[in-house]
């Protein structure tokens, strides 16, 4: 038996012929901790996402009255982020449980197939400051679950931390992001990755950074919606 990744409880798995022949898969987690993530379903906005019964949520139609207006195709994403997943990140981010990424990837990887697939993926950097602090790109450990080609085609200049910014400090703070490979780019179709869409900020500043370098369409997948 192994100790879930995250309560580090035992994991108790089912054992039958799969398992026997050697060709099941290890469980990461208990099933407990697994019944606490909370996927995103039903009927959702075609720009950000998000379950909504319209198909334009109010965020994205004030989107669409900025200069970010269709700098971003869409963005799709996997998990609420309610209080366990909040938890989860936290561990994840800021106190260096990096090997979580690993119970993400089974559900990353579809995600990437329904939506994404042949398109070049980018992740959200960090700045070399945060990247120092934390040890790890979060969002670069979550690409690598793909198993696909990963550029990383952005890099980020020194910024405030985005999770203690509020919504309008996050929609009218400065463009950080700058490209990193032009040249890798240049008329790509990208899909962003990172962990957490909130207002959309992030990747509509990172897409438009790529827009002006010459890519072409750009998407998002993330992680979690909050």
């Amino acid at each position: 038996m192994s100790k879930c990744l995250i309560c580090k409880e035992l994991v108790v798995a089912h054992f039958g012929w799969t398992e026997f022949l050697g060709l099941g898969k290890v469980k990461l987690i208990c099933a407990e901790c697994e019944a606490k993530f909370e996927k995103i379903v039903g009927a959702r906005c075609n720009g950000c996402g998000r379950e909504c019964p319209d198909s334009v949520c109010p965020d994205c139609k004030r989107w669409e009255n900025t200069e970010y207006k269709g700098v971003l195709k869409y963005n799709r994403s996997i998990f609420h982020y309610n209080s366990f997943m909040k938890e989860v990140l936290a561990l994840y981010k800021f106190r260096g449980d990096a090997v979580l990424a690993n119970i993400f990837k089974d559900e990353l990887k579809k995600i990437y197939s329904a939506h994404f697939q042949n398109l070049l993926v980018v992740p959200i950097p960090l700045s070399e400051k945060r990247l120092y602090e934390r040890g790890f790109n979060q969002s670069l450990l979550l690409a690598q679950q793909l198993d696909v080609e990963i550029v990383e085609g952005l890099a980020k200049h020194e910024t405030g931390k985005q999770s203690k910014k509020g919504r309008s400090d996050r929609m009218a703070g400065e463009n950080h992001f700058y490209v990193a490979q032009p040249d890798v780019i240049r008329d790509k179709n990208i899909v962003l990755l990172d962990d957490i869409y909130t207002t959309g900020t992030t990747s509509r500043m990172a897409a438009i950074r790529l827009k002006d370098a010459g890519a072409k369409e750009i998407s998002s997948l993330t992680l979690v919606r909050s």
